[in-house]
This record gives C-alpha cells, structure tokens and sequence, in this order.
C-alpha cells in the first residue's frame, strides 16, 4: 500500500458505485415519464438522450464533490501497524484516516441512492410489461441494500481495521 494506491481505492469503489447506478435511475425515470404508468396514462413527455444524459450527472457530480473533499480534509493515507501476540510479530499496511466522516458521508449518499432506486422500482412496478426492467431494479437495490447492511453490522461488531469502514 501507498498514499497513492489508498487514495485510488477509496476514489474507484465509491465513484463506480454511483456512476453504474445513476444510468439506471435516469432510464427507470425516463421511461416512467415517457409511458406514463397506471391506469390513467398522462400525456407523454419527451426526453432526449441527451437530456437524459444530463439527468445522470448531478449523482456523479455530488460523488466527486466528496471524494474531493475528503481527498484534502481528511485523505487515507498508509500506515504500518505491528501487532504483537504472544511469540508471533505481524507487519501490516493499511489505510487510515482521521475521522469516521467519510463513513457517515458516504453511507447517507448511498443509502439515500439505494433508497432512491427502491422508489423507483415501485413507482414503475405497473409499467408495460415490454417496458418492465423495474424487477431487476428491484433485485438489484435490494441486494445492495442486504449485502451493505450485513457489512455495516459485521464491520460495526468485528474489531476491523479503519480501511474496511472506507469500503
């Protein structure tokens, strides 16, 4: 581990999470607005690729915003800890930080993203079935928000190093 290599993980995992969910919010919205879902259809709307395109970027922008932040504030850094048990030495590289907000950041955004997709699903959980990508969407967040919530309670109750609660 280096300073570098600390900084690009925390840098790839959380920017790939949101930059592979916001497309799916974006086209789950469009085709809601554009079929209208229900029994009674609204006057359908139109919406340009390239409006849709646009629709994606505040998500990523609000990522890169506190990846930056926390990039200067309070940035992971490697550290070499020596643990010593009874006749045994163990060296270990880790990536530390100061504060636990980063944590507390990064687990409102994406949980409130993972939210955002479940509302999502269900608002479109009539559409035509040509059109019903909602089910995958529906599996999708729901196994992000299970999978998080096991790692959450297992990171919280296992004694774990500070770059695991970075994940």
């Amino acid at each position: 581990n280096t300073d570098a290599l600390c900084l690009t993980r925390m840098w790839v995992i959380h920017f790939c999470f949101v930059f592979a969910l916001a497309p799916l919010f974006v086209k789950t919205y469009r085709l809601y607005k554009l079929l209208g879902v229900g029994y009674v259809i609204p006057r359908r709307q139109t919406i340009s690729n390239a409006r849709t395109a646009l629709m994606a970027v505040p998500f990523v922008a609000v990522e890169v915003v506190i990846l930056l932040i926390f990039t200067f504030v309070d940035p992971n850094r490697m550290e070499d800890v020596m643990e010593y048990n009874e006749s045994t030495m163990t060296h270990r590289v880790i990536c530390s930080y100061d504060t636990w907000a980063f944590f507390i950041v990064q687990v409102i955004y994406q949980g409130g993203l993972v939210l955002i997709g479940c509302l999502l699903a269900y608002k479109t959980i009539n559409m035509q079935k040509e059109y019903r990508d909602n089910q995958q969407l529906i599996l999708t967040m729901y196994n992000v928000a299970l999978v998080g919530s096991i790692i959450l309670v297992i990171a919280n109750a296992v004694e774990v190093y500070q770059s695991t609660m970075r994940l």
